[in-house]
């Protein structure tokens, strides 16, 4: 059986196979080179990496692809390889921490005059009475999170320790953990955006889920509110996300994901002084590889034994 690692920044080259592993019957390949890919990946069983169409198209043998990311709208935009019986599998929760995390910070950057602080500091200005009046506390705000899986709960846990309330809506749980005071479904979107302080958008972006936080959704917010997305591009409506905050319907926003990415220099998100704009890098963190080398070794293991589904398996029609 081949295994073949394609071109990542995660160093997967250098955590696959895992140390004390052994696969007698499985090698393992690396090639970075896009231009050479389609040569390597025409005997391959498992791709691990970035797939384009020409390169699938050549990949007479494969039968299953490990995404490095959590998302895999990237490979469901191949018709080829939707219809085929080729497996798909993400890098879901591997990002759950470093996500969480980043959504606190995006948060606190505007609470706590981080944002300010930063924008005084490049001016050589000394602006603590400005800064200062206008910090707020966390303490016994609302976080309410748009789909409450593994990051939606690593999030909740992290605002609980802000102690805030946390309030969630889910298209397929009830039960957010000890952290979720409530878990509605989506039809309560609504609710769930007037009744939050903060709003954080973890859902995975699908047919069902594109534009599903429009104008309506965000007038509903409070004008206090803060809206932030580290999904996927394409839930939140931006046109409607700037006008709010050019008219101050909400307070602020932060995104680190946006349709198309990059996002264009000529995008008016980027003169809007209320909105902190990371560029899809929520889920950096230095254990990346060694988190999706785990999934990949257990998701192997299981694949020699014909033990389906793998873990994180895609449904290619659904989307997630």
């Amino acid at each position: 059986m081949k295994v073949l690692i394609g071109a990542n920044p995660m160093g997967l080259e250098g955590v696959l196979p895992p140390t004390g592993v052994s696969h007698p019957d499985v090698e393992f390949v690396f090639e970075p080179d896009r231009d050479r890919l389609k040569e390597a990946i025409a005997d391959a069983d498992v791709f691990v990496g970035w797939i384009g169409r020409e390169a699938f198209l050549d990949a007479r043998k494969l039968k299953w692809i490990q995404s490095p990311s959590s998302g895999t709208n990237y490979y469901l935009e191949i018709p080829e390889l939707v219809e085929s019986e080729v497996l798909l599998t993400s890098a879901r929760g591997t990002h759950a921490a470093c996500v969480a995390e980043s959504a606190m910070a995006m948060i606190l950057a505007f609470t706590r005059g981080i944002r300010a602080g930063v924008s005084a500091q490049q001016d050589h200005k000394w602006a603590a009475q400005e800064i200062r009046s206008a910090m707020i506390e966390l303490t016994g705000s609302t976080m309410g999170i748009v789909g409450i899986g593994a990051i939606g709960q690593g999030i909740a846990r992290r605002a609980r320790a802000f102690d805030m309330r946390v309030i969630a809506v889910d298209a397929f749980t009830t039960d957010g953990g000890e952290d979720v005071e409530s878990v509605w479904s989506l039809a309560r979107l609504d609710d769930l955006m007037a009744e939050s302080d903060y709003v954080v958008v973890t859902l995975p972006w699908t047919a069902e889920t594109d534009g599903m936080i429009g104008s309506t959704q965000i007038a509903a917010m409070k004008k206090t509110g803060m809206l932030v997305g580290v999904s996927r591009g394409g839930i939140i409506a931006q046109d409607a996300l700037a006008e709010a905050l050019r008219k101050g319907t909400i307070a602020s926003a932060a995104l680190d994901v946006f349709t198309p990415e990059p996002l264009p220099s000529d995008s008016e998100l980027w003169d809007l002084s209320n909105l902190l704009i990371l560029p899809h890098v929520a889920g950096g963190t230095q254990l990346e590889g060694q988190y999706i080398a785990q999934i990949f070794e257990e998701n192997l293991g299981r694949f020699i034994r014909g033990e389906l589904p793998l873990r994180n398996q895609v449904d290619k029609v659904r989307g997630f």
